[in-house]
């Protein structure tokens, strides 16, 4: 009876050890890094520098295993309009691609009088850049101002 009563401890542990695995194992699989680039000037060399930081992040990490979001406010919109200097459309175009969201603020479009039908096709709109830097921080997003 003894015997018995330890065979079945011994395969509770077994499968409780297993369990424990599998979910620290799916866990380790879940672990997607995040990161927030921030562009505030009208600068096409930040804009730039920006875009090349998310590449290069990606190639690293891989797109399957990172999320990057590059939040554009203040003097920083200018950069993103449809007739930007080349380097930026194509660029813009390249990370869109492959996954990286670019958001504009929408706050600072109106200060410098532009329009959605003013900006680069890939683009996308929040509310308030500083406002989604603020949230996306406090969601565990890492923050890099290239």
């Amino acid at each position: 009876m003894m015997k018995i009563m330890t065979i079945k401890i011994q395969n509770l542990l077994i499968v409780s050890l297993l369990c424990l695995f599998t979910l620290s194992a799916n866990a380790a699989e879940q672990v997607k890094h995040r990161v927030l680039l921030q562009v505030s000037e009208d600068s096409i060399d930040k804009m730039v520098s920006a875009l090349n930081t998310a590449r290069n992040v990606q190639h690293i990490f891989g797109p399957e295993n990172i999320e990057i979001q590059i939040v554009v406010y203040g003097p920083g919109v200018k950069t993103l309009k449809y007739y930007a200097p080349i380097p930026i459309a194509d660029k813009i175009k390249e990370v869109t691609t492959e996954g990286v969201r670019v958001v504009a603020c929408e706050i600072a479009m109106r200060t410098h009088k532009l329009r959605p039908s003013d900006m680069l096709q890939q683009v996308r709109y929040v509310q308030s850049g500083v406002a989604e830097l603020i949230e996306k921080q406090t969601a565990g997003w890492s923050y890099i101002r290239p």
